[in-house]
């Protein structure tokens, strides 16, 4: 009955270690394709946007007509770089888009510059 007991303790010390050796991968966010990405175009409307790319996890009642995607993943306990996407609106249109993963048509809008004009709420 006494060599029962260790192969237990062994048994139960390599079940222990497994977790050591296996990390899961870790997906945190709202992760946008490249044909999803291609699809936005100046003009959409804020229900356009969100039936494309969902509904914006992160959200400021400060800032309503500033939507925020964020996305990263973890693999084996290492974090990579954020992959990050804001989208600007003005009177419930977009306008612009800044971050990694914005599309080129929403980096530089038509009136040729990035950054908002004065009387923008953001």
């Amino acid at each position: 009955m006494r060599p029962t007991l260790p192969i237990l303790v062994l048994l139960a010390t390599l079940a222990g270690g497994c977790n050591l050796l296996y990390k899961s991968e870790v997906q945190q966010g709202t992760l946008l394709s490249e044909e999803m990405l291609s699809k936005l175009k100046p003009g959409m409307t804020k229900r356009q946007v969100r039936l494309l790319l969902g509904s914006p996890p992160v959200s400021d009642t400060f800032h309503p007509e500033r939507w925020d995607y964020v996305y990263y993943l973890s693999h084996a306990g290492e974090k990579v770089t954020p992959q990050h996407l804001t989208l600007y609106f003005r009177e419930d249109s977009l306008v612009r888009a800044e971050g990694e993963l914005a599309p080129a048509a929403l980096v530089n809008p038509a009136n040729g510059s990035a950054t908002p004009d004065a009387n923008a709420p953001y």
